[in-house]
């Protein structure tokens, strides 16, 4: 990851270009806003992006594929971070953003082609070995279990050989998360819960399940790694739970609240 004055130097980058193009694309987002105020969700997506991309290493990519464009944060980061790389969106065609004018002028504006295709049914329509890097980012979690090996196949396709994909996701494992189940609350998301064709957190995972995964689908895993979120929208108290069990996240890693995975295509490029 980025230390000192570069990571610091790179979130504050991150943070100013998504204050210049922050906006709601939706309900959900809307009503986020609307609840936390964007200062506070550009400082949360500024900190989880610029970890995200750190850990695309050296050298920078220069074919970037994006899975899951959501609100186009991560696509505005990238473009800042890597201006000279040719970068791919995909998202949902449910989502009815994908299809407004405005999110067409954004993309035309930081010059992202995006393609509008359903990982599970139609998978990734590239051809083979085209993206030196994947992006995976917070996707997961939202498809369904059943299909997850099969997407993880077609990443590996499209990944150039010793192409990165970079995955994260909420950590099952997570304190957060044991929290919700000690009051008798489940951190994933009932199926019923559906917007424009897609999930919530069907199926979060820990580490393991990770590793198993992507080495499942033929790639080889680098990099492991463990990282909190800002929080956004919690109480005093479990704010003050958070601080106090801040020791305990350092000395069990495992205990944070997301994690990263770096795994290659075996080959030389």
């Amino acid at each position: 990851m980025w230390h000192g004055r570069r990571a610091s130097g790179g979130e504050a980058r991150i943070a100013a270009a998504l204050r210049e193009t922050f906006q709601s694309w939706d309900e959900p987002s809307a009503e986020s806003a609307a609840a936390h105020g964007d200062a506070a969700l550009v400082q949360q997506e500024a900190h989880r992006l610029r970890v995200t991309m750190s850990l695309l290493g050296d050298p920078p990519p220069a074919r970037v594929l994006e899975i899951g464009t959501g609100y186009l944060t991560l696509a505005v980061a990238l473009r800042r971070m890597f201006a000279a790389a040719r970068i791919t969106g995909v998202e949902h065609p449910g989502r009815a953003y994908v299809f407004a004018s405005a999110y067409g002028k954004r993309l035309a504006q930081e010059t992202i082609p995006l393609v509008a295709t359903d990982l599970t049914a139609g998978g990734l329509p590239f051809r083979d070995s085209g993206f030196d890097a994947v992006l995976f980012a917070e996707v997961i979690e939202h498809l369904p279990p059943n299909t997850v090996p099969g997407v993880l196949v077609d990443i590996a396709r499209v990944l150039a050989p010793g192409g990165r994909l970079v995955l994260t996701t909420p950590n099952l494992a997570s304190w957060t998360n044991r929290e919700l189940l000690m009051r008798g609350h489940s951190p994933q998301q009932s199926p019923a819960r559906a917007i424009d064709g897609t999930f919530g957190h069907l199926r979060l995972y820990t580490m393991a399940e990770l590793v198993s995964l992507l080495e499942g689908a033929g790639l080889h895993v680098r990099r492991q790694e463990f990282f909190d979120q800002v929080p956004v929208g919690i109480s005093p108290l479990r704010r003050a739970l958070g601080v106090g069990l801040g020791p305990a996240r350092w000395r069990w890693p495992a205990l944070r609240d997301t994690c990263a995975v770096v795994a290659v295509r075996a080959g030389s490029q």
